[in-house]
Formats: C-alpha cells, structure tokens, sequence
C-alpha cells in the first residue's frame, strides 16, 4: 500500500517530537516495510529530514521575515492538493491537525495522531493555551472525521476519549521511539567537575520550570550542582530576574543543542535527567535519557509513569517539597542512581521505532479491512 503524507509538521516547525515522530515514521516504512510513504512537500526547514535522507528544498533558510512561514505553508498545502487529485494512493496520513485535505480524499480513509490534549486540559489554568480555540476545534473536526486515530500513549488516549467524546474502539495507542543510539562514547568538552542536572526542552505553561526551580533552588545551592537547560530557546527575562532573585544566577546554564551528538553527551555526563513537567502525550526525552544511561526524576503525571516505569524516581510537581527530596536524593544516591540507569537500558527495549512502524502499519491495514469490508 502507499500512505500519502500531508506536509503540515514540516511546514510549521524546524525541529521537534512531532516533525521528528513522522520523519522516522516515513522513513521506517520506507526502509524497512513493503509499503511506500510519500511526502507531500515542496519546501521545509526541518532537519530531521535531513536526518533521515528525506529531501526537501529548504525555504530562504538564513532569512527571518514576517510572513515567511505563511508563504512556505500556502505553498505546500497547494501543492498537497494537487498531489491528492493526481497521485495514487491507499492511505492518507495527516501530519497535523488541520483538515483542509478532507474534501478531496475521494472516500479513501485517513489517520490523524493525536500528540496531547494540553490545550483542552490547560487552557483555563493557562490562558494563553486557551487563546488557540481554532486548534482546539480542528483537533475536535478530525477526530470525528478520521478513519482511525493514533493516540502515543494509554494517557493519551484516555484524554482523547474522555475530553472529544470518541469511541474508544476508534483510537489505537502506538508508542513512540528514541532517535538516539543506545551505546555513545562520552564526549570531553563538557566539563566532569562541575556537576549538573539537566532539563531539557520547551520550559513554558506545563512544563512548570520556575516552579521546579524555585523547589530544588536550596538543593542546588547546598550541594552546589548547577541545572542546565539544554534546548527550548535562551532564558526569558522572567526566568532571569527569578535566577536573581533566588541568588543561583551561577547554578543555572543554557545550552543550545546543535544536533545529537551534542545532546547525548549533555545527558551521559548529568547527574540526571529531571522532567517536572505537568503532563505529557509521551516525554521522548524520557527514552533519549535511558538510552544515555542517565538517571530520571520525573513527574508523576499523565504518560510519564507509563513510559518510565520501574526506570525512574518519582515527583509530584505540584509539591516542592517532593521535588526538592527527589534531586536530592539523586544527588545523593549512587545506589539509585545505579539502579536506574540499569532498569532505564532494560525499559527502552520496549520502545523504538521500528516498533513505531509496525504497529502503524498495522493501524493502516485495520483502516483498509474496514475499507473492504464496507464495500
């Protein structure tokens, strides 16, 4: 079978978990499956395409204007549709949530993935997440529409459900992977003497970052750990003047992350990986952790507790004390931090994404008996 993929993550966004997700995805199928993925896509700056050997002409890369995204997003989307009326295939896949594709799908079935329900779950807590009420009413739009819905965790599905109102028996859960690769030499650049927590990734709304740093603030200060966020843009002026205010301006560091190699090795040397997040759809970062052998200290929330299991200690992000013990204790520990890098190598043989491809795959050919079966 050949599955049509739309363009929409590539055109919105450079870099991250979902362009990431279907660029293994897309090129797992490829690579090792009988079945053929096709791109939808004229022009993306996304570089985990490149990643991947998928081709795309990049779109005025060193130029920042107003309007740029607009015009690569018309551009493609344009072009999406005309491939829909002129290209064969069995199955359509959309890469986001919008559903400008349906009118032209011609009966064929199609499959949306649901990442998370942040918005849905946080807009009154975080006004600003309630802002994007369009998002909201697509993601609404397509579960309904859709032949099937992917769902990346159990959590995720249940929110799914619960929050559009959608047959359970519609949704199928299939994981995500690590792009990481399990065994790394460690890199010597970053320092082995000045010991650090690392917190990795967008720190705004649910990641709840100046409240975990205002909870572990003594710990860092009394053991003299720094925290290093790697990644997730340089620190706002908020995060700046509560650095101030709570005197660790020395203890707190941001690190851009160029690729991989460079992000593993700010994982193999941390003391550990903290993620004090309020909720996730999955937390990739989680299986990029194990696969560093670095020791985790995560929410008790949402996905997470289904993605780690055994293989990390537990905080309630709600509660500063329990944050403050739970980087205490991994500082502390060497048992448990032992421990849970050993369980975090057995944990990741249970994700990866060639099993992300088989189970989508599967997801397809479910989409296609329905399809035979109504004829």
């Amino acid at each position: 079978m050949t599955i049509f993929f739309d363009h929409q993550t590539f055109s919105r966004h450079n870099f991250g978990g979902i362009p990431r997700y279907f660029a293994e995805l897309i090129s797992g199928i490829n690579t090792h499956s009988a079945h053929q993925a096709y791109l939808s896509i004229l022009f993306s700056n996304t570089v985990h395409l490149d990643e991947v050997g998928i081709k795309a002409s990049k779109f005025f890369p060193k130029i920042h204007t107003p309007g740029k995204k607009h015009i690569l997003y018309g551009a493609n989307t344009l072009n999406s549709l005309a491939q829909l009326q002129s290209r064969p295939f069995d199955i359509f896949h959309a890469t986001y949530y919008h559903p400008y594709f349906a009118p032209y799908l011609k009966g064929k079935p199609f499959v949306v993935t649901f990442f998370d329900m942040i918005h849905e779950l946080f807009a009154n807590q975080f006004p600003e997440l309630g802002y994007d009420q369009r998002l909201m009413n697509q993601k609404k739009k397509m579960a309904k529409l859709a032949s099937r819905v992917i769902a990346i965790s159990e959590s995720t599905k249940n929110d799914i459900v619960e929050l559009l109102n959608i047959d359970p028996n519609k949704v199928d859960v299939v994981y995500l992977g690590s792009s990481l690769p399990t065994i790394f030499p460690k890199l010597d650049y970053i320092s082995q003497d000045v010991p650090y927590i690392l917190f990795v990734g967008k720190r705004d709304y649910y990641k709840n970052f100046m409240t975990f740093l205002k909870a572990i603030c003594p710990v860092l200060k009394r053991y003299k750990v720094k925290l290093i966020c790697a990644g997730g843009g340089p620190f706002i002026k908020e995060e700046i003047n509560l650095a101030h205010s709570l005197n660790i301006g020395e203890l707190l560091e941001y690190r851009s992350i160029i690729n991989d190699y460079e992000l593993q090795a700010l994982y193999q040397n941390a003391i550990a990986f903290a993620f004090p997040s309020l909720y996730e759809g999955f937390g990739i970062p989680i299986l990029e952790a194990f696969a560093s052998g670095c020791p985790c200290v995560v929410s008790d929330r949402s996905s997470l507790p289904e993605v780690a299991g055994n293989a990390a200690l537990y905080i309630d992000p709600t509660d500063g004390d329990s944050m403050a013990n739970g980087i205490e204790k991994i500082i502390l520990d060497d048992e448990v931090r032992t421990n849970l890098v050993l369980n975090g190598y057995k944990r990741l043989t249970q994700f990866s994404w060639q099993e992300t491809v088989k189970n989508t795959i599967n997801v397809y050919e479910h989409c296609l008996a329905i399809e035979r079966h109504s004829l």
